[in-house]
């Protein structure tokens, strides 16, 4: 038997955890869109490739325009979140010196639970059922990506 406030501490930072490991993971999306700056060492800068556009000119030219494309702006970022989780199970439930313990191994056996509705019966079986949901995406990001894709928009225009 565990306690209830164990089981939820328990399933609390399994779940930060699990949050923990995703924010690394988006962390290390700025490897694969940035780069160090070759004059600052804290500096980063956006890892570009150089586009051809052909537009034409006032005579009607074909002419050609190079621009630098933040690779940031040319795929779209998915960033793995933690939507919900949720925890549904089925437990045996006694108050044991004022602490209410749960029992999940007794709610599974059906003897056990017969028992429980007799006149002296001390367990009962609950239901728990976490949800958890996350928090949107951080502005910063948002900020960042729109700011460069002003810029890619000037360059073309």
């Amino acid at each position: 038997m565990i306690t209830l406030k164990q089981f939820i501490r328990a399933i609390h930072e399994a779940v930060v955890q699990a949050s923990d490991s995703l924010m690394d993971k988006n962390i290390g999306l700025l490897d694969h869109y940035f780069q160090g700056s070759a004059t600052e060492e804290k500096c980063l800068v956006p890892k570009t490739v150089i586009l051809e556009f052909y537009s034409l000119s006032g005579d009607g030219k074909s002419q050609s325009n190079k621009v630098q494309v933040p690779l940031i702006t040319l795929v779209p970022i998915s960033i793995p979140r933690i939507e919900k989780a949720t925890l549904t199970t089925d437990f045996e439930m006694e108050v044991v010196d004022g602490e209410l313990q749960i029992d999940f191994k007794g709610a599974s056996r059906p003897n056990s639970l017969g028992k429980l509705f007799g006149k002296n019966a001390k367990k009962r079986v609950g239901r728990l059922e976490i949800v958890m949901t996350p928090q949107d995406t951080p502005e910063g990001l948002k900020l960042v990506v729109d700011a460069y894709e002003s810029t890619l928009k000037r360059q073309l225009s």
